[in-house]
């Protein structure tokens, strides 16, 4: 049976429709780093006990929690790439794949969730700890992001990933919350 939160859940926007204003000071990036750190541990804490029925289900022609913790596993090559482009001051950064052929690709229902997670956390902690050792003038560097079309600090790239992770985060919640109470209910 859906709890009261559960049936009243406000669905998370799509990520394409989100809008950013980049304006955190040089002394937000360690708690951004925190988030970046904290992301593996938090999406195993979620799907935790979870059947993996429930991780590998798509929901109406959505991705299934699987398919959304190895989409942000699948990121970490761009993410690298575009670390190294603020590195080597390069004036705007390389697109992402809007289509996400390797995660429609990448099989992930079929994959097990620890070897998910596990790729997570080794691309992340290797991402972490790059940013860690940054200084100050390096973390401010800016360049354009291809789809805000904007120019954004290295800093505000970082909050930028974090806030990506959340939005996964947030759907892989939504899509456990819905499938745990709509198999609860059918073994009712």
């Amino acid at each position: 049976m859906l709890n009261e939160w559960e049936q009243n859940m406000i669905e998370p926007m799509p990520w394409l429709e989100r809008e950013f204003h980049f304006d955190q000071p040089i002394g937000a990036f360690p708690a951004i780093l925190e988030r970046l750190r904290g992301t593996p541990a938090r999406a195993a804490e979620l799907v935790a006990g979870v059947s993996d029925q429930v991780l590998s289900m798509r929901i109406n022609g959505k991705w299934s929690v699987k398919e959304h913790l190895g989409h942000l596993a699948d990121l970490e090559e761009l993410d690298q790439k575009r670390l190294r482009e603020f590195q080597n001051r390069v004036a705007v950064l390389s697109p992402a794949d809007v289509r996400n052929r390797t995660t429609e690709d990448g099989n992930h229902g079929e994959t097990p969730i620890a070897q998910i997670l596990g790729r997570l956390r080794v691309g992340r902690n290797a991402l972490v700890k790059t940013l860690a050792e940054l200084e100050e003038e390096e973390v401010a560097v800016t360049a354009i992001h291809p789809r805000l079309q904007t120019p954004m600090r290295l800093l505000d790239w970082a909050y930028f990933v974090a806030e990506h992770d959340d939005h996964h985060l947030a759907c892989v919640t939504t899509a456990i919350c819905k499938l745990s109470g709509t198999l609860e209910s059918e073994r009712l």
